[in-house]
């Protein structure tokens, strides 16, 4: 079985794990739900949230609105499919699937055309200039076994610096 929650990167200068959007905890029954990440330079930060958060998943205008700046959601289905949102402080959003075929295998319409300039702008708007090769080749990509390794190629193609193995996760 793989893995089922959500990734989130955002930025902040605070452990992201502190901020009001994760406060209501980790779901019933579950005491450690949140995974960090090895972050990226600039205070760019991704956690891994197991078995979801208490009263239902994460509200990204909430996460945007405490950092002011863009946060991409990956929320993953069994390591299978991955429906990912970006949203950025000037009001533009764009969501899409990785691994068109799975998503097609699980009755999921194929995303409107575009998507990769929608996430080209987000990425600006981030302060990343995005590579359109990568990003077009990570949107057509299938999972070589899990659609979670697609999300870190996504954030990467948009241009985010490559995570900092020397720095240590923020903690709580």
């Amino acid at each position: 079985m793989g893995f089922g929650g959500e990734y989130v990167l955002a930025r902040s200068d605070r452990p992201l794990r502190e901020l009001a959007a994760f406060a209501t905890g980790c779901a019933e029954g579950h005491s450690d739900c949140v995974t960090e990440c090895l972050p990226r330079p600039g205070s760019w930060q991704t956690l891994q949230i197991h078995h979801g958060l208490r009263g239902g998943s994460l509200r990204p205008r909430q996460l945007l609105d405490t950092t002011g700046a863009p946060v991409l959601i990956a929320r993953v289905m069994d390591s299978d499919v991955c429906e990912v949102v970006g949203l950025a402080p000037s009001g533009a959003q764009w969501s899409t699937f990785l691994d068109p075929a799975m998503a097609a295998d699980y009755g999921i319409p194929e995303p409107p055309p575009g998507a990769a300039g929608h996430i080209t702008r987000w990425a600006a708007e981030a302060g990343f200039a995005a590579d359109p090769v990568a990003l077009a080749e990570v949107l057509a990509k299938g999972a070589d076994s899990l659609v979670d390794d697609l999300v870190f190629e996504l954030i990467d193609a948009c241009g985010f610096p490559p995570s900092a193995p020397d720095e240590e996760p923020a903690s709580a």
